[in-house]
C-alpha cells in the first residue's frame, strides 16, 4: 500500500441512494460531488415533477429538495413523494433561511433543513444521523458478518450455518448479505440492483426471482429453520426471522437478528 495516500475510503456501511431536487445547476453539481465523496449515490432532478414520475418505478433512501424546486415548493414535494414511498426521509435545502422558514418546513414534514451553500462535512454528518434514525442499513465493509446461525465470509463468498457451508456466486453473496443486513425490512428492487448489479437497470425481474430461489435453497431459508424470504410483488423482497417451536412448544429462536460486531 502506498504511503501517505489520503484518499477517503468509500463508506459501504452508509452508502445510500439519494434523490436531489435542485434547479440551480451549480448548486446541484457541488452537492452531488460532496455526496459522491461521502460514499453515496446521487440522482439529480432539476424539478419536482420528474422525481415524482421516477418514483413510480424507482426508490431512494433519502430526498434532498430545494425550498423551491422550479415547479413546486419543497414542502409540497415531500408529501407527494411520500405517497409513493412512505417514510422517505427528507431534507430541505434553503438559501439563507430565516427561523420562521425552518420552522415551517419542519412542521410541513421535513426531517431536517440545511442552509445553502452547504458545508460538506456538516451535510454528510446530518445525512448519516438522519439515516441512522430512519433505520436504513447497508452491509458493512468487513470480511466476516454474523447473523444468528449464519456466518458470511466475504473472502470465499461462503456462508456457514448449522454445521455446513454453502458457496455462493458473488451476486448471490451480495444479495444474501443485503437481505440479512436488512432482516425484517423490505428491500426495494432498486436497492438490490444498485448493490448487487451495480445499478444495471436492464436486469429482469425473473433474474432476481431466480437468485432469490437459489438463496432459499442454498441457505435453507424456510420456516422450519427460522427464516422466511418473501417476494413483495411490485417492490422487492423481505427476509424475516421466525420463531422455532421445540417439541414442548416453547419458542427457542431469538426474535432479534444480531450482527457479529465482535468478530
Amino acid at each position: 500500500m502506498a504511503q501517505g495516500k489520503r484518499t477517503r475510503p468509500q463508506r459501504l456501511d452508509t452508502l445510500m441512494r439519494i434523490a436531489l431536487v435542485e434547479p440551480d445547476t451549480r448548486q446541484a453539481e457541488m452537492i452531488e460531488r460532496l455526496l459522491i465523496s461521502g460514499g453515496h449515490a446521487c440522482r439529480h432532478f432539476h424539478q419536482g415533477a420528474p422525481l415524482v414520475e421516477a418514483l413510480e418505478d424507482d426508490a431512494f433512501d433519502l430526498l434532498m429538495a430545494a425550498s423551491w424546486c422550479g415547479d413546486l415548493g419543497g414542502d409540497e414535494l415531500i408529501p407527494r413523494a411520500r405517497r409513493l414511498l412512505p417514510g422517505l426521509p427528507a431534507i430541505v435545502l434553503m438559501a439563507s433561511p430565516h427561523e420562521s422558514e425552518i420552522v415551517a418546513s419542519l412542521q410541513a414534514g421535513a426531517d431536517d433543513c440545511i442552509a445553502k451553500p452547504v458545508r460538506g462535512p456538516e451535510m454528510l454528518a446530518r445525512i448519516d444521523a438522519l439515516l441512522r434514525r430512519a433505520g436504513v442499513r447497508r452491509p458493512r465493509n468487513r470480511a466476516r458478518h454474523g447473523f444468528g446461525d449464519y456466518l458470511f465470509d466475504s473472502a470465499r463468498y461462503a456462508v456457514s450455518f448449522r454445521g455446513q457451508t454453502a458457496t455462493l456466486t458473488p451476486k448471490e453473496f451480495r444479495f444474501a448479505l443485503l437481505l440479512f443486513t436488512n432482516a425484517s425490512r423490505p428491500v426495494s428492487r432498486a436497492r438490490i440492483l444498485e448493490t448487487v448489479w451495480n445499478l444495471n437497470r436492464d436486469v429482469r425481474s425473473r433474474t432476481l426471482d431466480t437468485h432469490a430461489s437459489r438463496l432459499r435453497s442454498k441457505l435453507q431459508l424456510g420456516p422450519e429453520h427460522g427464516w422466511r424470504l418473501t417476494t413483495l410483488y411490485g417492490y422487492g423482497y423481505q427476509l424475516e426471522r421466525l420463531p422455532i417451536t421445540n417439541e414442548e412448544g416453547a419458542d427457542t429462536a431469538d426474535a432479534n437478528v444480531r450482527s457479529a460486531e465482535k468478530l
